[in-house]
């Protein structure tokens, strides 16, 4: 019997004691809940997107298209030797980068040789003149004989015609031999074509050189400066471009152009028009072509440091284009995805308006429907905005004081 009494006991102690001490410790930890202090509540401060904006404010606006050349003359020449002989002397300007006007003396070829040609065809001719005169004299006398025997109408032979014709054509080949030979002579002086620069010299005093074979020097005018411009398709739909027709009725409009080139490591700006439109599309890039024109490239102002426009130096180009009547003009970094324009309402809240995008460009958009009057255009980027969300307006001293902060800086 005591040793049932002892398994009872040893069963109780082995099962009931561990559900005791579980009980007994729930109600520890929900005794220490239940009494736990409660904390004091703080008040959740939210941190607002702090935004720039600008009001939107409709104006007429002159639209652009951007492009990119390089100047080019308007006249460039190979000039080549037209006789043979010795270079002489040469212009105190023949040399790279050198001015002229025209029909200035740029090269004199030795003229001895050509003086004393000219001198043996003037006096051919007067032999050929000479005789041709001695001949028309017997063909007058031979047909007065012919006549006054009453003989009707006479052959050529007694009538002298074939030596008459003779000796026409022997007068008439040395006074064009006279002629080449003058001509030959004034080659030998070698005058610029008109105002312009020597790009590259290819010959000096002393040279030997061969009438259509040697080449003396590349030359470009100065009066005119052009730049071919590529523009897209969609960008000519902002532009008023000259056009011509196989009717030859033209269109007169010439846009006013900008270029700006770098030189010196500064920027300068050349005024100029779109002077003509070429006449075929790339196949391959699809753009159109138009040149520009500037005049007197190489020109000093008066109060301008401006240095010339040269040949061969990169450009960027804005064209002037159409007018467009009450539209808005805004930061191209203030037209979101899908054409949509962030916006501010009066309770500070971001509203999605969607706008309608007539031009955009690296800088500015143009929007001629969607915006409003005295809408509040957020221009801050947002990584992320939904509608209604609450932005903070920046202020001008929070600007003034970033930019004293930044100047600090630096």
């Amino acid at each position: 019997m005591s040793d049932k009494k002892e398994s009872l006991l040893l069963r109780l102690v082995k099962y009931v004691l561990p559900i005791f001490f579980i009980f007994a410790s729930f109600g520890i930890i929900l005794a220490a809940f239940v009494f736990k202090p409660v904390p004091e509540k703080k008040e959740t401060i939210q941190v607002l997107p702090v935004v720039e904006i600008i009001e939107a404010r409709s104006k007429p606006i002159i639209l652009e298209a951007r492009s990119q050349g390089i100047v080019e003359s308007r006249t460039e020449t190979l000039l080549v030797a037209e006789v043979t002989g010795r270079i002489q002397s040469i212009s105190n300007s023949f040399f790279a980068g050198g001015y002229f006007k025209k029909g200035d003396p740029l090269i004199e070829i030795d003229p001895v040789d050509y003086r004393a040609n000219l001198a043996s065809s003037k006096s051919r001719l007067a032999e050929a003149r000479l005789a041709y005169e001695q001949e028309k004299a017997l063909a007058d006398q031979a047909r007065e004989d012919w006549e006054s025997f009453g003989r009707g109408e006479g052959s050529d032979l007694p009538l002298r015609k074939p030596q008459l014709e003779r000796a026409k054509a022997v007068y008439e080949s040395a006074l064009a031999g006279m002629e080449i030979a003058e001509r030959d002579l004034e080659r030998t002086t070698v005058k610029a074509p008109y105002d312009g620069r020597i790009h590259e010299k290819f010959a000096d005093i002393g040279q030997m050189v061969s009438a259509r074979q040697s080449q003396l020097a590349r030359i470009y005018s100065t009066d005119t400066a052009e730049i071919r411009l590529p523009i897209s398709l969609k960008d000519i739909e902002y532009l008023e471009l000259p056009e011509s027709y196989s009717n030859r009725s033209t269109n007169d409009t010439k846009p006013r152009v900008i270029v700006r080139g770098s030189y010196g490591g500064e920027q300068y700006e050349w005024e100029g028009v779109i002077d003509r439109t070429e006449g075929a599309i790339d196949p391959r890039t699809r753009l159109s072509y138009v040149v520009a024109k500037i005049e007197e490239p190489y020109r000093k102002g008066e109060d301008s440091d401006r240095p010339p426009l040269k040949v061969g130096l990169f450009v960027e180009a804005s064209i002037q284009g159409k007018r467009i009547d009450n539209a808005f003009q805004i930061p191209r970094k203030a037209l979101q995805e899908n054409n949509t324009v962030y916006t501010v309402d009066r309770e500070s809240r971001i509203v999605f308006k969607d706008v309608e995008v007539y031009q955009t460009d690296t800088e500015w958009a143009i929007i001629t429907a969607g915006l409003e009057e005295g809408d509040r255009i957020c221009i801050t980027p947002l990584e992320y905005a939904v509608m209604g969300m609450r932005v903070e307006r920046e202020s001008k001293e929070s600007i003034e004081i970033l930019k004293t902060e930044i100047n600090q800086k630096l």
